[in-house]
């Protein structure tokens, strides 16, 4: 089928795109950049000119003509921030997009339509395990609010019978699409730039980035309804994570003691300095609550009903490391014996 998807020079946007087309689908692109697109799904190896529509989620325009002749759709765009003067643009975004992209995917009929949100959506502090079937989550900073209120109007649909199917990643990494390595390498990275992780009431949802492609091109099926997939991925404590890290590159990595209520705590003060000398930071309250209190999700659904069996967490760390060194963000020391015969 043909495949309208949106976020394609994102992370996970390029990897889902590249494992559409391998799985045989036809894609058309929604993107502001279709020469980026061009050169982040060339990198993966996607080769030929790609059928790009130029425009954003929130250009109805332009939203439509990319759904006109398509059969299903792959909404993986958001606008991303942890700067909270950004709030008020991403409250208008994200759900504005969902609405668009989402609700006029479902008035014309396509089957599946594909919502991609988070298993920080359904976050509650104090929940043992993440299901598919809870409400959402409490978390209360703008982005998370606009992604919860893009998933409210996305639900609705759901409840109504329409074919929507909603999938809810962990810490998306692996190897790099092009220039683009998403989020959580950036976070590998800082963790092996210091050597040390900070406390071991704290654990990391990991998943491939290739594994979370291929559940979105297995998803790819006409007639099933709505459905919810969590694929929040390996689930590692801080120790785990350290041994990990270790294993790969031959160094030794320490586990601090900080309790994972002082990172709150720090987070909020880094919350308050922000509103008076505003920076962008991902070292905020509501990252280190995810950070700590974020337990493990639920991934049955996609095991039993798509066959997606993860590959192991040591691969996709070990791509995620040397895409972060490629990336410059790396030195050889600190990769350790994964340099050894290796060129950026």
């Amino acid at each position: 089928m043909r495949v309208m998807v949106t976020g394609a020079t994102g992370y996970v946007g390029a990897h889902s795109v590249k494992a559409l087309l391998d799985a045989g689908h036809r894609v058309r692109l929604l993107v502001r950049d279709p020469d980026k697109a061009q050169a982040v799904l060339g990198a993966l190896g996607v080769k030929g000119r790609l059928d790009c529509v130029s425009g954003d989620m929130t250009d109805e325009d332009a939203v439509l003509k990319a759904l006109r002749g398509c059969q299903a759709v792959l909404h993986c765009a958001a606008v991303v921030s942890t700067d909270a003067r950004r709030a008020d643009e991403m409250l208008r975004a994200n759900p504005r997009g969902a609405e668009l992209v989402i609700g006029h995917a479902v008035r014309m009929g396509l089957d599946p339509v594909v919502h991609v949100s988070s298993t920080a959506a359904l976050l509650r502090p104090g929940a043992e395990v993440l299901r598919a079937d809870m409400p959402l989550g409490t978390l209360g900073s703008g982005y998370a609010r606009s992604k919860a209120a893009a998933e409210t109007f996305v639900r609705k649909l759901q409840d109504a019978g329409a074919p929507v199917v909603i999938t809810y990643p962990g810490s998306v990494t692996g190897p790099a699409a092009g220039s683009v390595i998403g989020e959580a390498t950036q976070g590998i990275a800082a963790n092996l730039k210091v050597g040390r992780l900070p406390t071991p009431d704290a654990a990391w949802s990991i998943i491939d980035a290739r594994d979370l492609g291929a559940i979105h091109a297995a998803v790819m099926v006409r007639g099933q309804g709505p459905r919810r997939y969590l694929c929040g991925g390996h689930y590692l404590r801080m120790e785990a994570l350290a041994e990990q890290f270790g294993k790969l590159t031959g160094r030794e990595f320490e586990v601090m003691k900080l309790p994972g209520a002082v990172l709150r705590g720090l987070g909020l003060a880094a919350d308050a300095l922000a509103r008076v000398v505003p920076f962008d930071s991902v070292f905020t309250h509501e990252a280190m609550v995810c950070f700590t209190q974020m337990p493990p999700s639920d991934d049955t659904a996609v095991h039993r009903d798509l066959g997606i069996r993860y590959r192991k967490a040591s691969d996709t760390l070990r791509e995620a490391i040397l895409a972060a060194y490629r990336a410059g963000l790396l030195s050889e020391e600190q990769i350790g014996k994964l340099a050894r015969g290796r060129r950026r």
